[in-house]
């Protein structure tokens, strides 16, 4: 008999779990637990900013200091809803049976393009950087 998935211990939430119970024996390691989190969560959030108008994945970091908030905070909470909608989403959507076989094909054919032109440049230059520093004196043209 198998068990259903609601039922499997979540192992990252039982951690976060002991170890906030550990740090929640005293006011001041609550506090300092409070401060942590607090200060994790808001760099996470102004990296993320930043990095919207700077290159990098500002939303990654956006999401994930809201995820380190809303272990703590309730309005963080009720925002991460759409984000774990849209996982959830997507996990069904990579899990689903039926588009297994042309997931397949187009990571197939991805990596067959991929491997075909790193086949050329070795064939067509061997080891050296010279089709870069063509196409680098193309592209500065």
């Amino acid at each position: 008999m198998t068990t259903p998935e609601n039922s499997k211990p979540k192992r990252l939430s039982g951690t976060y779990r002991s170890a906030r119970s550990f740090m929640a024996k005293t006011p001041v390691t609550l506090l300092v637990w409070h401060l942590l989190v607090v200060t994790t969560g808001i760099v996470f959030l102004a990296a993320g900013l930043i990095m919207l108008v700077v290159p990098g994945p500002g939303a990654l970091f956006i999401v994930i200091g809201i995820f380190v908030l809303s272990t703590e905070y309730t309005w963080a909470k009720r925002a991460m809803g759409p984000v774990k909608s849209m996982i959830e989403l997507a996990t069904k959507w990579w899990q689903d049976p039926t588009l297994r076989k042309i997931r397949r094909q187009v990571v197939g054919s991805f990596a067959l393009i991929v491997l075909s032109m790193v086949g050329w440049y070795l064939y067509q230059y061997q080891f050296t950087l010279d089709g870069f520093r063509e196409l680098e004196a193309f592209l500065t043209r």
